[in-house]
């Protein structure tokens, strides 16, 4: 993806994350982008299993709402429910409803507030839909020109009506509609764990205490940006090439992202980019060839 002078490479040093990111320093000068999180909890029959101190839906409830109230005077900030298997009781594995999902809270409709008296009412049901969920999950991102939107899926269990999630997150990432989702597993086996990770950033809670920790770290990838600089190298492995463009495409639809020119300060090091740690990137450095 590169088209560089010989003899000259590219390397990124990254303060946080490497090279997953949105939005660098020539962006700051833009509106912040409204940041929108979207819940999709499990309501299946499965979450009435026990887990450490009690039941898994009582235990998810709790610290989800725990993290709801930390949310709810943070700026730039909207946040919505969609639940699945808690409308249709599991019967057998040939009576079940497989589209049963509703979008619980949307957004603009309450915001933290609304999710936890949602939550309130959720009990576990039926079975679990996860591909279908997360693809009926599109159309609960309204139109914004600029937005970042963002999925956190939490599951105690695998998808059970033959749908593919990893293909639905990967078509819904290619079309720019959300980042790379975020995906908290309660109490699973390790041998699931791999069924998860092509869906997004997975997160595998083995307990109580874990699972708070992982949402408020999952809470800091979202809505706090990192930091990377890059290092043209010449043939002598010196990052000294300099003024040059460089042009980011999202590395999921190909649609260009930034184009800044590459500079450095009067110690001869480069720019540092404010980045965005959820979104992936391909790079291409406008050179000619010597």
């Amino acid at each position: 993806m590169f088209r560089l002078r010989k003899h000259t490479s590219v390397m990124l040093l990254g303060f946080g994350l490497l090279l997953g990111f949105s939005n660098p320093t020539f962006a700051q000068e833009k509106e912040k982008p409204l940041n929108r999180i979207l819940f999709v909890f499990d309501g299946s029959q499965s979450m009435f299993g026990h887990w450490e101190s009690g039941m898994k839906i009582d235990i998810a409830k709790q610290l989800l709402n725990e993290l709801l109230d930390s949310l709810k005077n943070v700026e730039n900030l909207d946040l919505a429910l969609r639940a699945y298997g808690h409308q249709s009781p599991y019967i057998s594995s040939t009576q079940r409803d497989c589209k049963d999902t509703k979008l619980e809270v949307p957004f603009g409709g309450g915001g933290a507030w609304a999710i936890t008296k949602a939550l309130e009412k959720i009990q576990p049901k039926g079975t679990t839909p996860i591909a279908y969920s997360i693809e009926q999950s599109a159309k609960d991102f309204p139109p914004c020109s600029n937005c970042r939107n963002m999925i956190i899926l939490i599951t105690d269990g695998i998808e059970e009506c033959d749908g593919d999630p990893c293909a639905i997150s990967l078509a819904l990432q290619a079309k720019g509609i959300v980042l790379k989702p975020f995906v908290i597993g309660i109490g699973l086996d390790l041998e699931l764990i791999d069924r998860f990770r092509c869906i997004g950033s997975y997160f595998n809670a083995r307990s109580e205490r874990s699972f708070k920790d992982i949402l408020n770290v999952i809470i800091s990838q979202a809505l706090n940006p990192t930091t990377v600089q890059v290092n043209l190298m010449d043939s002598n492995g010196q990052p000294t090439e300099t003024d040059v463009n460089m042009t980011f495409y999202d590395a999921n639809s190909g649609q260009m992202a930034y184009n800044i020119i590459h500079t450095m300060n009067h110690r001869g090091v480069p720019d540092t980019l404010g980045i965005d740690p959820l979104a992936s990137y391909k790079m291409k450095v406008h050179t000619v060839p010597a």
